[in-house]
This record gives C-alpha cells, structure tokens and sequence, in this order.
C-alpha cells in the first residue's frame, strides 16, 4: 500500500499566519468547483469557502476542495454553525483550516476548540483513517501529527462577541480570530455598511486589542485599499472578495459599457 509521510499534512497557512506573514485570500461562495479551480489559478494564498451563507453541502466543499488541490492556495472553511457534527465532517474531509462563525463567548469558543482536537484535550470522534483527512489509511501517523496542523479562526461579528472579547480570544485552541464587519454593523445598527467612520475605528480597535491579546487576526475588506488599511493595523490574513460579487460586478459594468454603443 502506498504510504504518506507527515510532510503531507503541513499547513503552511497556519505556519504564515503564525509567523505574522500576510496572507491574501479569496472567498467562494456559489458552491462552484469550477469558480474555485479559477480563483486558485490566480495564486491567492487561501481559498475562502463559504458554507454559512453559501449553497453548500460537506460534499461540494470537499468538490471544492479537490479543485484547488493541483494549485497553491489552502482552503479555509466557514462551516454553516459553529457546530461540532459539522466541524467533525469537515476535518474528516481533510479540511484543516476553519473559520467558526457566530462565536459569542468563551465557553462557546471552547466547545468549538474542542471539537477541533481528540481526548483529551478535545473531543472529536476518530475515523480518520476510513476517510480522506488520513487519506484513506495511507496516512498511518494522522492521529500523531494532524493536530499540529490544525488552524481555528473564531469569528467575532456581534456586539455580544466584542464584549466578550478577551474570553474568547484567550481560549486553548483557538489559533485565531477572524472579524466578520458586516454582521457586526448590523447589530450596531449600520445595515451591513462598514465603511463608515464609527465602523473602521471599531474594526482598527478590534484588530489592535485582539493582535496585543497575542493572537492573529483575518477580516473581510471591499476594495485593495480597504484590505491594506486592516494590515496596517495589524491583520494578518484578509479576503479581499467573493466570486458571486465580483461576477455580478463584472456583468453589471459589461452591460453598461455596451449599452452605450447600442442605437
């Protein structure tokens, strides 16, 4: 039988951003392996799958999974909940690296952190070598050496979570944070803007308290400009984009050039 070594499992995401190297990430969020295979030709650092809010299944995210494979970027995961059934199936499904969303407090951000490791410092159920995280038992040290590998980004994106700052980002197991704006400009009353003056101070003070907290942080920014002022501040791995957004965009701004040449 052919056998992998633990070289196979090294997540050099986790290695830059632990080494507060910036990483540059694009989000998919149609559930399209087509639109991740494009998106990871263009060499981002990370691929953004979105399962909250996108049309996915545990079966369409690892599609999407085996897409970007052939190419550089690692795939981060944002399950639907911060639920450990789900985060069990994604980790079996050789997804290292998640982003758990709606996380609110410390003892939430526990459960999630648990779910990412086995006893007993956590308690995630062992099938690894029937499925394609231990690639299918060709990968006999998987349960020595994958939870090194292993990245959890929390994800703070209400006033709730922002109160309880501290107790969340201080949990064992949490490796990072990542702050959701438009979620928590909605809860402070900014209808999903937060591009708005109260909105960028309360990002620039989230990243600097969480960076001074002694741990890395990822954000969502709207424009290169946007994505540069949240490095500057500190953050250490961005998306700067999603695949439906940017062809809506395009089709959009298309359209409208045509229109003008027609009679």
């Amino acid at each position: 039988m052919n056998v992998f070594d633990k070289a196979f499992l090294h997540n050099k995401f986790k290695a830059a951003v632990l080494a507060n190297q910036t990483q540059i990430g694009f989000g998919v969020v149609s559930g399209s392996a087509v639109n991740a295979e494009i998106v990871a030709g263009s060499g981002y650092d990370f691929i953004w799958i979105d399962g909250e809010h996108g049309p996915n299944t545990v079966t369409t995210i690892i599609d999407q999974a085996r897409a970007v494979a052939p190419y550089g970027s690692h795939v981060v995961v944002r399950p639907l909940e911060a639920d450990r059934a789900l985060i069990k199936q994604l980790l079996d499904a050789g997804i290292q690296s998640i982003i758990a969303p709606m996380v609110e407090s410390g003892e939430q951000a526990k459960y999630v952190a648990e779910s990412m490791y086995y006893p007993s410092r956590g308690k995630r159920g062992f099938g690894a070598p029937a499925v394609r995280a231990g690639r299918w038992g060709r990968l006999p040290e998987y349960i020595k050496h994958a939870e090194d590998e292993l990245f959890l980004a929390v994800q703070i994106e209400s006033k709730k979570g922002v109160e309880n700052l501290k107790d969340i980002v201080t949990t064992d197991g949490v490796d990072a944070v990542f702050l959701g704006p438009a979620d928590l400009a909605v809860d402070m009353g900014h209808f999903g803007d937060f591009s708005g003056e109260e909105m960028q101070a309360t990002v620039e003070k989230l990243i600097k308290d969480i960076c001074a907290l002694g741990k890395p942080v990822g954000t969502i920014a709207g424009s290169p400009e946007e994505a540069k002022r949240y490095i500057d501040w500190g953050a250490s791995f961005v998306v700067v984009g999603v695949d439906t957004v940017f062809l809506a965009h395009m089709a959009d701004s298309v359209l409208e050039a045509c229109r003008t040449i027609v009679k």
